[in-house]
């Protein structure tokens, strides 16, 4: 995004640069309620596939690491999203905080008994770890499955003291979670996620 301006931005969505400017004064908040209503329609779509209601929390983080890494592995324009995000340690504190945001929003670890604190390490420390995985996928022979695999043990064994039945349990649950899902409707609800009548979060 260091190279897109806000008058392409402006340009490419059919409105006036001052119009756009008098809502995002600066590009940073709005790439910042990009990646907020990414997370949240990415989070509606993963509730919607098939196994996603019957399963836990965990299991439903597989799938939300899979559905980014996969569109991302996917789609020139989300991979340049996703890559940029995890180069600069700036952007990468910056999508932790939202991560965690997002979390809390979206009670999804509310069921459980979990350790805030401990929690929101955790996602610091996967956020940063999968992104360099991701960053260097291809160096490494990772799938998207693989890479959700890798973030969600590692939450689950060193920061949420799981135990090695739970884990083998949430990452089989998510895989039945992903093979339920149609990553043609996810991307099509990415790619009408600011369209008119739809909830935009800000």
């Amino acid at each position: 995004m260091d190279n897109v301006s806000l008058q392409m931005i402006a340009e490419k969505s059919g409105i006036s640069k001052s119009l756009l400017q008098s809502y995002y004064p600066h590009k940073a908040k709005l790439t910042n309620d990009i990646i907020r209503n990414l997370f949240n329609t990415l989070g509606q779509q993963v509730n919607n596939y098939d196994m996603a209601n019957s399963s836990a929390p965990y299991a439903r983080t597989k799938a939300f690491i899979y559905t980014i890494a996969i569109l991302g592995m996917h789609d020139e324009g989300l991979d340049r999203i996703i890559s940029e995000a995890f180069v600069s340690n700036a952007t990468l504190d910056n999508w932790g905080v939202m991560l965690n945001n997002w979390i809390q929003s979206n009670h999804l670890f509310d069921g459980i008994d979990v350790d805030e604190k401990e929690l929101e390490t955790g996602i610091a420390f996967v956020t940063s770890g999968i992104g360099r995985l991701y960053h260097d996928r291809k160096k490494h022979h990772l799938t998207a499955e693989a890479l959700a695999d890798y973030a969600t043990s590692a939450l689950m064994f060193s920061f949420l003291h799981c135990s090695s039945d739970e884990i083998d349990h949430a990452l089989k649950e998510g895989h039945e979670i992903i093979e339920s899902a149609d990553m043609e409707v996810v991307h099509r609800a990415i790619d009408t996620m600011f369209d008119e009548g739809k909830e935009i979060f800000s």
